[in-house]
């Protein structure tokens, strides 16, 4: 039975939970399932739940990032596999990515989890990424203080633009203002501005979760990286969610960005799980489903 709706009970979560520890033993790992946001309402019916004899047997959500692509996560159970769960999950979610007008379907997998398979079917490998935590009361001690934080306001998106452009090369083919105005308004979440000597400099994000904080887009300007700020960035904003009562942080990283994985390192984050992201267009991957 297929059941589709755009926010995750308690109970559905708590049935989530279960299937992914079952994926997890199986795969080693599972794709990132961005539980902040199976818990919200959201305009659409973007999960799909597959129920087979009252047990969760397979879970699909969809994540609408981009303006034009989209990010698919699904796991099945290991022992309903090979029954075309997958494909019926597909099929259900087919219609709201054709009239969202997707030209691109990005999916994650656990890494080096059937990669000859996937370039069989058409698909297309884009990056790895690893997911790292850090569960820790220790503060981190900033021997030097030279950055100025506060909260954005909607009168900073320009300067936030431009830190993206410069630091992150998706930010190029992103609605930034909308972008930016969204996560602004969102209560649970919370953009730093960076300052030095009253200059913008960097930018950091944080989304406040019950019982623990997501980290991401931590950047410094280009002309300003080298010379400790990105650790300082860093440092602040781990004793910033500690202050919050926030133990238990999160973040996520591409493998091949070796400098910001020693600079997590050295603070304390270890790797949970990594994945490999691959791309298909919509039009191949209706063929395929």
């Amino acid at each position: 039975m297929l059941i589709c709706n755009n926010h995750v009970s308690d109970t559905q979560l708590s049935a989530i939970d279960d299937l992914a520890a079952l994926c997890r033993a199986a795969d080693g790992g599972v794709p990132p399932l961005y539980r902040h946001l199976l818990i919200e309402k959201r305009a659409t019916d973007n999960n799909v739940f597959y129920y087979q004899d009252n047990h969760l047997a397979g879970f699909l959500s969809v994540y609408f990032f981009y303006e034009d692509a989209c990010e698919i996560s699904i796991i099945v159970d290991p022992t309903y596999r090979r029954q075309g769960i997958a494909t019926q999950m597909l099929q259900s979610i087919m219609p709201l990515l054709l009239t969202k007008q997707i030209n691109t379907v990005i999916f994650s997998t656990p890494a080096k989890l059937n990669d000859e398979w996937l370039s069989r079917l058409g698909f297309h490998y884009q990056s790895s990424e690893y997911h790292m935590q850090r569960h820790s009361y220790e503060p981190v001690l900033i021997s030097r203080r030279e950055l100025t934080m506060r909260p954005a306001t909607a009168a900073d998106i320009p300067i936030l633009s431009v830190i993206d452009e410069a630091c992150f090369e998706a930010a190029k083919e992103t609605d930034m203002a909308a972008r930016f105005n969204s996560l602004l308004n969102d209560n649970n979440y919370v953009i730093f501005l960076a300052s030095l000597q009253e200059k913008p400099v960097g930018k950091a994000h944080i989304r406040w979760q019950s019982d623990d904080a997501i980290l991401s887009d931590i950047a410094i300007l280009p002309a300003y990286q080298r010379q400790g700020l990105g650790s300082e960035l860093l440092a602040w904003c781990i004793n910033n969610s500690l202050s919050q009562g926030k133990t238990h942080l999160a973040l996520d990283v591409e493998t091949s960005n070796q400098g910001a994985l020693d600079l997590y390192t050295r603070h304390g984050f270890k790797t949970k799980d990594a994945n490999d992201y691959w791309a298909i267009s919509i039009d191949k991957l209706r063929t395929l489903s």
